[in-house]
């Protein structure tokens, strides 16, 4: 094995494990969900992240004579950021409605979104592996969604495909205002917008106080210090050395761990239609991919 593919293989072991981290995330905003309000948690949840962030980079920042935050990433990050509370609100709210297995499996829909949103907004090209993918998404969301007797989706549903519209927006917009900004600014600076989004939010609109976070400590130490502060560090350290399809399917693996999660840890079963769902979910996102890997094969 010559050193490229170590460090590729060193690069898509990280992103397993960030996939692991974040899949299991859905397990604890389920169980975060019942103690607090989605704003409250958001806010919570992105501040203390940043925080982490910020007091993880103040050595070497003060080491190099460096300011806490760039001023490069002030725009982008707040612009990004507030996707991201877009996205993870609508995220948390469907939560809180559907199980973190479920959830997980329509969130992982932004994979597909992406290139027909970059193709919208980006005029990005389109290959027919996407249009192909989109279609066996739709056969999946079909069988995760009308479970009962009514065709029409539960609100939860709705949420979360509300949220995986802008996780696929979250993306795009990173990739285009990213360039130029250290990656580990434009983190902390977008996780301290959305927080202080989602803290604006809960004081206008929700009653949550301390003593709601101090019951659920556990699950807001997991997502803002490992999903959040970790996982998306992880992430950037993880694609490095990854080639981008190979490092989204590897991410995509974050659905099986949130079923893994919601079955292990909260005894969450779907019917043999939603596992059904789940598979053809991840069959879509790893077709979305493999189109955009021979895009790539034929455009070098």
């Amino acid at each position: 094995m010559n050193d490229r593919m170590r460090k590729e293989t060193r690069s898509l072991g990280i992103l397993l494990l960030t996939a692991a981290i974040w899949g299991f995330a859905f397990t604890a905003q389920k169980e975060g969900a019942a103690h607090m309000p989605a704003l409250a948690f958001g806010a919570w949840r992105h501040l203390l992240g940043a925080a982490a962030l910020f007091l993880f980079s103040l050595p070497g920042k003060r080491k190099r004579g460096e300011a806490l935050l760039d001023k490069r990433a002030v725009l982008p990050g707040a612009a990004i950021g507030t996707v991201l509370f877009l996205a993870s609100t609508l995220q948390q709210l469907g939560v809180e409605r559907i199980g973190p297995g479920k959830c997980g499996f329509l969130t992982a829909l932004y994979v597909v979104l992406v290139p027909l949103l970059g193709a919208l907004f980006f005029h990005k090209r389109t290959e027919a592996g996407t249009w192909a993918s989109l279609g066996l998404a739709v056969v999946a969301l079909y069988l995760l969604c009308a479970t009962g007797e009514s065709l029409i989706p539960e609100t939860g549903d709705l949420l979360a495909l509300a949220g995986a519209v802008f996780w696929a927006l979250h993306i795009l917009l990173t990739d285009r205002l990213s360039p130029g900004v250290s990656a580990f600014d434009l983190c902390a600076t977008q996780f301290l917008w959305c927080g202080l989004m989602a803290l604006a939010g809960t004081l206008l609109f929700e009653n949550a106080g301390v003593s709601d976070a101090l019951t659920i400590w556990p699950q807001l130490a997991y997502v803002s210090f490992l999903s959040t502060a970790v996982g998306y560090t992880l992430q950037t350290i993880g694609q490095r050395d990854a080639k981008p399809a190979h490092a989204a399917i590897v991410l995509s693996m974050e659905s099986v761990f949130s079923v893994l999660g919601g079955a292990l840890l909260l005894g969450e079963r779907m019917s043999w239609k939603g596992y059904l769902g789940c598979a053809l979910m991840l069959a879509a996102v790893i077709l979305s991919q493999l189109s955009s890997m021979k895009k790539g094969a034929a455009d070098v």
